[in-house]
């Protein structure tokens, strides 16, 4: 039981990876509405929940939600998954001049990459995996919230 649960787990974060990619394809292509369906596709995907059940939780909530009773290695990668679509949904909103949005989701990108750093592993990171200092610039520096400041200093 225990093997068939990390295969379902390992297929899904190997899933929303690929999806992480085609997002930044499509906001590229300047498909800035798809480039978001297929963020909330891949929120959906990640919680096994259809948006207005997914979007009924606080962020605390979700990260409970996706690394509970879940092996290190894929809590991790869960929540590194939850950063990276938080950061291609902030950069579409940037895109699209939405600066409050943008400036949400990467906050939420931010907190659950440094909080996925708490979970000890020896795997490397994926490579969809959005880069501290990047998303640190992003929210801007001053605009940090003292859980931010926190855990950066952990880091």
């Amino acid at each position: 039981m225990f093997t068939s649960r990390r295969d379902y787990m390992l297929r899904i974060i190997d899933e929303i990876g690929r999806l992480v990619a085609r997002i930044v394809f499509k906001r590229g292509a300047g498909a800035d509405d798809e480039a978001l369906e297929l963020v909330v596709q891949g929120f959906e995907r990640l919680f096994d929940l259809d948006r207005h059940q997914l979007f009924q939780f606080t962020p605390e909530q979700q990260f409970l939600m996706l690394t509970r009773d879940e092996p290190p290695e894929t809590a991790r990668d869960k929540a590194l998954l939850y950063a990276a679509l938080s950061d291609q949904a902030g950069r579409t909103y940037t895109k699209i001049g939405n600066e409050r949005m943008a400036t949400a989701t990467y906050r939420n990108a931010l907190t659950f990459l440094l909080k996925a750093r708490q979970f000890a592993t020896d795997a490397p990171l994926p490579e969809y995996t959005p880069k501290v200092e990047e998303l640190v610039a992003l929210v801007g520096e001053d605009r940090l919230d003292p859980e931010m400041r926190q855990l950066l200093a952990e880091g």
